[in-house]
């Protein structure tokens, strides 16, 4: 696991798993609240996916993760290619 570091929002962490799977995504939690994965190359519609056994994200968590991932993008796919073992 690596953390993602082009931005922070206080409270989250956002990290890679270094042997993840496409699309290019991030996870996020607030601890003992909830996690997501972040795909940061979709729409806003479909960036945030939440964890079947994870808690709500409230508009304000998710409101700041979208705006932090349309921002940071292109710094998101860079981290994604040098932390992330992919296979292809």
């Amino acid at each position: 696991m690596t953390k993602v570091d082009c931005f922070c929002i206080e409270g989250i962490f956002c990290w890679f798993w270094s042997n993840d799977h496409r699309p290019p995504h991030f996870n996020a939690r607030r601890r003992g609240e909830w996690v997501v994965k972040v795909f940061f190359l979709e729409k806003k519609a479909k960036m945030i996916e939440k964890a079947k056994w994870s808690g709500r994200i409230s508009q304000a968590d998710r409101k700041a993760l979208s705006n932090m991932t349309k921002q940071y993008r292109g710094n998101l796919l860079e981290e994604w290619e040098e932390k992330v073992n992919y296979d292809g």
